[in-house]
C-alpha cells in the first residue's frame, strides 16, 4: 500500500512538472512569435491560467499510472489515458477560452490538433521507454552471461 502511495504522488508530480514545462514553453512560444500582445490574456488572469496547465498536466500526467496497472489490456490503458488527459484538456480549454467556443473549422482543428499532440507526446514516451527497457534487457543478458563464466 506504502509503494502505491508513493508512486501515485510521483505521478502527481511528474504531471505538475510537465503542466508547468508546458505553460513556460508555450508561454515563450506565443512571446517570441507575437511578442507580449499575445501574452495579455496569460497575465490577466495567470492564477488561473497557471492552475490550468496545472490540473491538465496532473490529467495527462498522472494517469500514466495506469500503465503500471498489469490487469488491464494496453488497449484499455492507453484508453483511460486518452479519455482522461484529453477530456481534462478540453474542458479547461474551452473553460480558459484556449480553444474558440463557438463551433467553426478552428474549434476542429483544435481538437484535431489535440489528438495529435496527446499521439505524438505518447509515442515519443512509449519510444523512451522501450528503449529504456531494451537497455536494461541487454544488461540484464550481460550480467547472467558473466555469472555463467564465473
Amino acid at each position: 500500500m506504502k509503494k502505491t502511495m508513493i508512486k501515485a504522488v510521483k505521478y502527481l508530480y511528474w504531471g505538475i512538472s510537465w503542466g508547468c514545462t508546458f505553460f513556460v514553453l508555450i508561454c515563450l512560444v506565443l512571446y517570441l512569435m507575437g511578442g507580449s500582445a499575445y501574452l495579455e490574456q496569460i497575465m490577466e488572469q495567470f492564477p488561473k491560467q497557471a492552475l490550468g496547465s496545472v490540473i491538465v498536466g496532473i490529467a495527462c500526467g498522472s494517469t500514466s499510472i495506469v500503465y503500471t496497472m498489469e490487469k488491464l489490456s494496453r488497449s484499455l490503458q492507453i484508453l483511460i489515458h486518452f479519455t482522461v488527459g484529453l477530456g481534462v484538456y478540453f474542458l479547461t480549454a474551452l473553460y480558459l477560452e484556449w480553444i474558440p467556443r463557438q463551433l467553426s473549422w478552428s474549434l476542429a482543428a483544435f481538437f484535431a490538433v489535440g489528438i495529435l499532440s496527446f499521439i505524438v507526446i505518447w509515442a515519443l514516451f512509449y519510444l523512451y521507454n522501450k528503449n529504456e527497457a531494451q537497455k536494461w534487457n541487454q544488461r540484464l543478458k550481460e550480467l547472467e552471461k558473466e555469472g555463467r563464466e564465473v
